[in-house]
């Protein structure tokens, strides 16, 4: 999502903050926000268009996972603003711990569900 702030502040730049999460983003910089949940959206529906039924029960887990990611990933991504430090490395280290986090939920999450 960082790339895709930067991508934004090209073509909209009456801000210079860069927002991680699409969800804060709504409320500074509603371009920046709408773009970010538009590519998370994209992101997860590029899981979904397998046309056999071979193929479409074995990434049934990964849509599952995908699914989970997303949403996991608009909830924590607003861990780094929960804490507020001057230092920028905690930050990059709260991305870090949240992307981190949100891939574990999401794949325990998935292996619990589909029991496999």
């Amino acid at each position: 999502m960082f790339i895709t702030s930067l991508v934004v502040k090209l073509f909209y730049p009456p801000s210079n903050l860069l927002l991680i999460s699409p969800i804060l983003a709504l409320f500074v910089i509603p371009a920046e926000g709408i773009v970010e949940i538009v590519v998370l959206a994209i992101l997860v529906i590029f899981s979904y268009p397998v046309r056999t039924s071979v193929e479409k029960e074995s990434f049934l887990s990964i849509r599952t996972l995908a699914i989970y990611a997303g949403i996991g990933y608009l909830v924590l991504s607003l861990m780094p603003y929960a804490f507020k430090v001057p230092y920028p490395q905690t930050y990059i280290g709260l991305v870090i711990a949240f992307n981190v986090i949100n891939g574990a939920i999401a794949g325990l999450a998935v292996s619990l569900v589909r029991g496999k």
